[in-house]
């Protein structure tokens, strides 16, 4: 039996991994792609992971990545454009319960968007996915060329939607992006699963 939502005042906001896509992201299927373990990639993957949300170029980053790894400049070069593929499509792949939980909330007419850290690949996935299309904005920190948790991804939101930090209700899995939002009024709610987050917007729309 579908679960519904009733329409949350104001607008919600959604970040995309961990969130909407699985924790763990791309990392695994990047490392089976390399033919190296989760463990050896994950240092080098999130180290330079910061520059290429706010809009380092996909060659750049994976070109730093790889050759942590050990790999030669050949071999750099002709992995650059799988690689990239490979976690981009992943990190864009909501959960299928995320999924649900997404469709109740657009359902309802609540108005709906996106801010994620997010590099130019993933930007462009989640942008061309049937799934993104009913939501109303979607804001990356690689255009913003700021991220989470800083003010301007917050201020960007605000002024996508045109309307103030408290109209908007926010999940976030990190607590420091949550606690940032919190200081601009936002109801902002740290994501701890879906049905954790199913009763948290029953609970914002009966604030309406």
């Amino acid at each position: 039996m579908e679960r519904s939502l009733p329409q949350v005042p104001g607008v919600v906001v959604f970040d995309v991994g961990g969130v909407l896509s699985a924790q763990e992201g791309g990392v695994p299927e990047v490392a089976a792609a390399l033919g190296v373990s989760a463990d050896v990639l994950g240092p080098a993957y999130w180290r330079y992971r910061d520059g290429y949300d706010r809009g380092d170029d996909a060659r750049t980053y994976w070109t730093a990545v790889l050759t942590d790894l050990g790999l030669t400049a050949s071999d750099v070069e002709a992995r650059i454009e799988a690689v990239d593929a490979v976690d981009a499509a992943r990190w864009g792949a909501p959960t299928a319960a995320s999924a649900e939980l997404l469709a109740a909330v657009c359902a309802s007419g609540t108005r709906t968007g996106i801010l994620s850290n997010a590099p130019q690949s993933l930007a462009g996935v989640v942008r061309a996915a049937a799934w993104s299309r009913p939501l109303e904005h979607l804001v990356f920190s690689c255009d913003l060329r700021a991220a989470k948790p800083e003010p301007a991804a917050y201020a960007a939101v605000e002024e996508a939607f045109g309307v103030p930090g408290s109209e908007v209700v926010f999940l976030d899995d990190r607590p420091v992006n949550v606690e940032a939002a919190r200081e601009r009024g936002w109801r902002a709610h740290l994501w701890t699963g879906a049905d954790d987050a199913w009763g948290a917007l029953r609970a914002e729309a009966g604030r309406g």
